[in-house]
């Protein structure tokens, strides 16, 4: 378990290296990189839930929620991830629309939790409550 926990951090370490190199080589900066790795985060997010007509972050919160309730791998440890990753793609992001469009569905998928789950999550709720009041 060591080893691979070792050989994971190895891998990382050289995706951040390539990733620098990529972009001397480019010549960009590291706001243009940021703005790279948030658009294939976000393709990536929309091929892994088969969003072909509309992009994640055009989807309004209450139709994304019933995206979800049709994947199989939407589990509620999954669907937690997913509301993680939309506040860091958030907390990334500029564009004050985009933002909150972002935080307002991270903060549906919270409360969806909140009302479904089968176990209470005090965490999860205080993420929540966190969200709301900044959406």
């Amino acid at each position: 378990m060591a080893y691979q926990d070792h050989l994971t951090r190895q891998v990382g370490q050289l995706g951040m290296v390539l990733r620098r190199l990529l972009s001397d080589a480019l010549g960009l900066d590291d706001r243009a990189v940021q703005f790279m790795e948030m658009d294939a985060i976000e393709l990536a997010l929309n091929e892994a839930l088969d969003l072909r007509s509309e992009s994640l972050t055009n989807m309004a919160p209450e139709m994304l929620l019933g995206e979800l309730q049709h994947l199989g791998a939407a589990t509620e440890a999954n669907q937690d991830l997913l509301a993680d990753l939309l506040i860091a793609l958030a907390d990334r992001t500029i564009d004050a629309t985009r933002r909150k469009q972002l935080l307002r569905q991270a903060l549906a998928i919270l409360e969806h939790l909140n009302a479904t789950g089968d176990t209470f999550n005090m965490e999860r709720h205080g993420k929540a409550g966190r969200l709301r009041a900044l959406v």
